[in-house]
């Protein structure tokens, strides 16, 4: 099962990403993560995370390039992969927060690198409410926070609309405002059974539930 889940700094992305890591294990489902596409890389120690804040908007620009073309590779290799923000996150922060836009520099990008994802590959987008945007980020500010609170409309639609243009075929859309962690976890498993889940994935599952 090979997913992407996208949405604004705080919309549950992270939450949903170590919800259903949990859940795969107990179903022969062993996601190989990888969720540090926002500069800084927060798998990073915090000295390069600081380091790399201080990296030129070419720097930013070629290490993103570089690792989500690593990437593309890696949902090839893996039987289970869950990449959390990706090139569509990398697409919208760029041009706002990192001091480039890839596609005004003519970078392969995005629906270029769709192209080469696996065809089983599902793009989740989680949104929410300005309100509740706004509540988590004052409730529980990320160290490394990028988003600014003026842009979180934008934001919501930018999101919105890289999740339209996108041309993986499988699309799940949550918004997650309402939700408990839990029940945004069983609103995808329901709509991913339902209408995406390849047989081998649904026969794993139900051979460990």
């Amino acid at each position: 099962m090979n997913l992407i889940i996208i949405g604004c700094e705080y919309s549950g992305k992270s939450t949903l990403a170590k919800n259903l890591m949990a859940w795969g294990k107990k179903r022969d489902i062993n996601y190989h993560l990888d969720d540090h596409f926002t500069i800084p890389d927060s798998s990073l120690p915090k000295e390069d995370r600081d380091i790399m804040l201080t990296l030129s908007p070419r720097f930013k620009e070629r290490f993103q390039r570089f690792q989500a073309v690593y990437h593309v590779r890696i949902m090839n290799l893996y039987r289970d992969s869950l990449e959390v923000g990706f090139y569509s996150e990398d697409t919208i922060y760029g041009p706002l927060y990192y001091g480039y836009d890839s596609r005004a520099l003519g970078i392969r990008h995005g629906r270029e690198l769709e192209k080469e994802l696996p065809s089983d590959t599902i793009l989740v987008l989680l949104t929410a409410s300005l309100e509740v945007i706004t509540k988590r980020m004052a409730a529980d500010p990320h160290e490394y926070q990028v988003i600014k609170k003026e842009d979180i409309p934008l934001l919501l639609e930018k999101f919105n609309e890289e999740f339209r243009a996108s041309a993986i075929h499988a699309k799940i859309q949550i918004d997650t405002t309402d939700l408990s962690p839990e029940q945004v976890l069983e609103e995808f498993l329901k709509q991913a059974r339902a209408r995406y889940l390849a047989s081998e994935d649904l026969l794993r599952i139900m051979m460990n539930e």
